[in-house]
């Protein structure tokens, strides 16, 4: 299946977060619904390609899903049904990061503390853009979130709002969770043992655990992954390794590029979505 340019471009973004990427693939699509060449079964088409490309991100595989599983009606009703698929399926999950701060602050008040924060989270700065409304001040490290350091794009967004923001090297973290109250992370996916995050997440969680500082998994209730598909070993794909070696070159040298690893669910002590906090062990 050939995608449109509007769409593989999204696809090959590797800085922004699936939230992210997921409501501009909605807006992609909307635009293709518009194209009089594009019918239900090219739409259909686009929808299962995009599953396929993207099944590392679980927020989008549950957005193919629950579209080609209750919207699969005659070809009639095309493209009212995916236009009103869209829309509702946006109005309900544009309301979670409120529900996320509302059960963040059940379990501490952040309210001028320092936190740190990983990669560039779509849900995150949502829920800290609703914090900053209510005129609550944090102090923030961000990592740089090596090879991409898309940390960049979510460090100047989190001062836009209005925060004191550091943006350190991954490198960095350990030395600088000493000054920490708390670890923050969102997920790619919510594994029966483990959670699945940018790489370089591993090694923060450790190092909160070696200084005692709390870890909070942030994360909405579609990116729990179902059971029965967790039983395969995650593995992620090698990614591009010009990211890493840049202008380097030898024929002795090569690199290894990863996004995503495990950590264990033993070493955060809460995850929260939209619906409850829980302890890790809960899920």
């Amino acid at each position: 299946m050939q995608l449109p340019e509007s769409i593989k471009q999204i696809l090959d973004d590797n800085l922004s977060g699936s939230v992210t990427l997921l409501k501009r693939l909605m807006v992609a699509l909307e635009n293709e619904l518009l194209n009089p060449e594009t019918n239900d079964t090219v739409f259909i088409g686009y929808i299962e390609a995009i599953r396929s490309k993207m099944e590392m991100f679980t927020v989008i595989r549950h957005f193919c899903d629950e579209l080609i599983l209750s919207h699969n009606i005659s070809s009639s009703q095309y493209p009212n049904n995916y236009f009103e698929f869209i829309n509702e399926y946006k109005d309900f999950w544009e309301r979670v990061p409120q529900q996320l701060l509302n059960n963040l602050q059940k379990v501490d008040d952040i309210k001028d503390k320092t936190v740190m924060l990983h990669s560039n989270s779509g849900t995150i700065r949502e829920v800290f853009r609703l914090f900053a409304e209510e005129s609550a001040r944090v102090n923030i490290f961000q990592t740089l979130s090596a090879p991409a350091e898309e940390g960049r794009i979510q460090a100047h967004d989190l001062a836009n709002m209005g925060y004191d923001v550091t943006l350190i090297a991954d490198a960095l973290s350990a030395e600088k969770m000493k000054q920490t109250q708390m670890l923050i992370l969102g997920a790619d996916q919510i594994r029966q043992r483990t959670i699945i995050n940018k790489t370089g997440s591993l090694q923060m969680v450790l190092a909160a655990q070696e200084f005692n500082v709390p870890v909070v998994v942030l994360t909405e209730s579609r990116k729990l992954l179902d059971f029965k598909d967790d039983e395969r070993a995650f593995r992620d794909k090698k990614r591009n390794p010009d990211e890493v070696l840049k202008e380097i070159r030898h024929p002795h040298l090569t690199a290894e590029n990863l996004y995503f690893e495990e950590i264990p669910k033993y070493y955060i002590n809460h995850i929260i979505t939209e619906k409850s906090v829980m302890d890790a062990d809960d899920i």
